[in-house]
């Protein structure tokens, strides 16, 4: 087990910057999961179960099978639609 600590500063609004051998070691890209127990944070890597569990029902494609990228591609397309249908209407 490999300890690490790191004191890292909070901007105005609330954001911190996970160091780059955290982030390699873990393979962390753009999205973790944020995890708080009584007093504690804890931030971890999330993984496509938990993209899935969390999406689950709301797209149209299978997201057992779907790559990640094209969930957010497919995201990014329906919402860029209903805001153009809404700003139209």
């Amino acid at each position: 087990m490999v300890f690490m600590e790191y004191i890292l500063r909070v901007d105005e609004k609330g954001r911190i910057v996970i160091p780059k051998d955290v982030r390699e070691r873990l393979n962390i890209s753009n999205v973790v999961k944020l995890v708080v127990k009584d007093n504690e944070v804890f931030i971890r890597p999330l993984n496509k179960g938990d993209l899935i569990k969390k999406y689950e029902g709301m797209f149209k494609v299978d997201l057992e099978k779907a790559e990640v990228d094209e969930i957010l591609k497919e995201a990014l397309d329906e919402r860029g639609k209903k805001w153009l249908k809404d700003i139209l209407t």
